[in-house]
């Protein structure tokens, strides 16, 4: 017992001693917390949009160019079959060849352009969220948080922590459009799909 109020004693002793300064440093600080769901951002914003628009019509007009590409091919396959008794074998066997190559080239065709939609879309969602970032970083000073955590790893929250619908709105409000840079058509030169940013503040 004796052993343990020396102990005791000479813990509250060192505590006295050392520096006010020091220990309060050693203090935690306190979470300020706030929410924000990026992926409710990048679908939900202005500029999200018109760059998923642009995207999405882009697309829907090159499928039926490919359709309509498709069904030609599929026209000359068919008249080559009908061909097949009054041709040579080598002439058959010729142009049963150069019709593959053509349906090769336009396979090749719609992965290279499906590729160059993709890199155009995340090449004008990467300005979207990087405008999505700033928006937050300026929420978060403002409330002097110093914690933010993406909605999608919160089991519980309380009311006013989520700040999505706010940073949507500021976002809007900054950037509510970017240019798409779409993919070069054969003969064509690259087009923009969208005005330049409206960087109003």
């Amino acid at each position: 017992m004796k052993m343990r109020h020396l102990l005791g004693g000479a813990v509250l002793l060192l505590s006295a001693l050392l520096p006010g300064e020091r220990l309060a440093a050693q203090q935690p600080v306190a979470p300020l917390i706030l929410i924000v769901d990026m992926e409710q951002i990048l679908q939900d914003a202005k500029a999200a949009k018109g760059v998923q628009s642009v995207i999405s019509q882009q697309y829907n007009a090159y499928s039926k160019e490919i359709a309509q590409q498709e069904d030609e091919l599929q026209k000359a396959r068919a008249e080559l079959e009908r061909q097949r008794t009054v041709i040579t074998p080598d002439a058959f066997s010729l142009r049963a060849h150069e019709l593959q190559q053509r349906y090769d080239d336009l396979d090749q065709a719609v992965q290279g352009r499906r590729q160059a939609l993709q890199q155009s879309l995340n090449e004008a969602m990467g300005i979207v969220k990087n405008a999505a970032l700033a928006v937050v970083k300026s929420i978060v000073e403002a409330r002097h948080a110093n914690l933010v955590i993406q909605k999608q790893a919160i089991v519980f929250e309380a009311e006013g922590l989520d700040v999505t619908p706010e940073a949507i709105k500021a976002l809007d409000e900054k950037l509510s459009s970017v240019p798409v840079n779409l993919p070069k058509l054969e003969g064509e030169a690259a087009k923009s799909g969208a005005a330049s940013p409206d960087t109003k503040k």
